[in-house]
Parts: structure tokens; sequence; C-alpha cells
């Protein structure tokens, strides 16, 4: 599964790839540690691999094409294609030879799912994500959601238990 349709603006969708940093963050194995913009098109980017623990500096070129914008890293490519299904939904299709296989599902879903905040204009819970989410490694992110399931299922039990108590 290389692709997934979106429920967006072509021009949201469009916009949001020409920010490499959201699209980089939102890959469940990547950190990124620093950012720089060294040209109008051109980033220097410090990533970390969460499950290798190896830290890379790529060089990442942005280059926009008439359906498609693609990311020139280091010797590698990213090419992200935009088909307009209709004005509300588009399919995105990923393909390079830069990210893990694996990690493409989980990837294009953080995609679809961020890309529709944005169209729904959904000012806190992305704020939030900016901030606080895509600042953390995946490993964190991992276990946050560990903790926050455990905690909601514990709060079940007791809500459980305290009507039982009042039954009895």
């Amino acid at each position: 599964m290389n692709n997934i349709d979106i429920k967006a603006p072509l021009n949201i969708v469009r916009d949001f790839f020409l920010k490499p940093d959201i699209v980089l963050r939102l890959n469940p194995s990547w950190y990124v540690k620093e950012i720089k913009v060294t040209d109008k098109a051109l980033y220097e980017i410090t990533l970390y691999d969460d499950r290798t623990n190896e830290t890379s500096l790529i060089f990442l070129n942005v280059e926009v094409w008439e359906k498609s914008i693609s990311y020139k890293i280091n010797s590698s490519r990213i090419e992200f294609l935009m088909d307009e299904i209709n004005p509300a939904v588009i399919r995105l299709s990923i393909s390079g030879d830069f990210f893990k296989v694996e990690d493409l599902p989980y990837w294009l879903k953080g995609l679809k799912n961020y890309i529709q905040l944005e169209a729904r204009q959904s000012k806190i819970i992305k704020a939030l994500l900016d901030r606080l989410w895509l600042r953390m490694m995946p490993s964190h992110r991992r276990i946050t959601i560990i903790i926050i399931f455990a905690e909601i299922i514990s709060l079940i039990v007791l809500i459980a238990f305290i009507i039982s108590l009042k039954i009895i």
C-alpha cells in the first residue's frame, strides 16, 4: 500500500508537502533533531533513527512539479504524487528508496490525518500535535499511547467498581 485518499483540496495537500520538517516528523521511525534552511528549497536536516539509534545528516532539496513534489535526499528520492479524484479528495502516492517499507502504511496514515486536520482548520489539535506530539521521539510516542490506554482502562475499571459498590 503506497497510496491513500485524503479528504482535502489539492492546494492544502500541495502546500503541506512544501514544509518537509512536518512531513519527516510524521514518519514513525525518524526524529528530526535539527532543521536548517540553507536556501529557498534546500534544507540541512539532522535525523535520528529511533530503531537503529543512528543519527544522520541529510541534505534535502524540494522540487515542485505539476502533480508531484519530490524530496531529493542526498542520493535518494521520495516522490509524493497527488492525483485529484474530485475537488475534495486527493489520492496521495509515495514512492522512493529512502524510507523503510514497513513504516510506509503508518506514515501515510499520519500524513492523511494531519492534512485532514489542517483542511478542517482544527487549530487547537494541530497546535498540540506541532508543539508536543511531533516533538517527541517515535519511541516516546508509542510509550505515551500505551500509558493513555492504560489510564483509560483503569478509569473504566474504577467506574465499574464504584457502580458495583452502589448496587451492592
